[in-house]
């Protein structure tokens, strides 16, 4: 399970590495793609990159170019399948509010009629 950051920052890593299963990207610009409220220091990304890269979503090599740090992000299978599986949870949780307020309307009906008879 992701946290909310991981999240935010496995969305902006898979969207720069779109074209190809692999990116040299750096704290900043991943710093850019993301919301002026979801500031992340270096450290924070540093570390959430290298959960991403333990849980398996990706595959990390950091590269040193003129004394700035670069990450060579390579995507991994369960990294590719992590939007599809966001796309699931949405259609799942909307499945079970659909159901949930059916069942609702039918109980309220259900409860009308009972009334009317009794």
């Amino acid at each position: 399970m992701l946290l909310k950051n991981e999240k935010k920052v496995l969305k902006v890593i898979l969207n720069l590495c779109k074209n190809n299963n692999t990116c040299l990207t750096s704290h900043e610009e991943i710093v850019s793609c993301l919301k002026s409220k979801d500031y992340l220091t270096r450290k924070e990304i540093d570390d959430i990159i290298n959960n991403l890269s333990l849980q398996g979503y990706i595959d990390n090599i950091i590269t040193d170019n003129k004394g700035k740090k670069n990450y060579c992000i390579t995507i991994q299978n369960k990294g590719e399948t992590f939007t599809r599986e966001e796309k699931d949870k949405k259609k799942v949780l909307l499945q079970r509010l659909g159901i949930t307020i059916g069942l609702a309307i039918v109980s309220f009906v259900v409860t009308i009629i009972l009334k009317a008879i009794f």
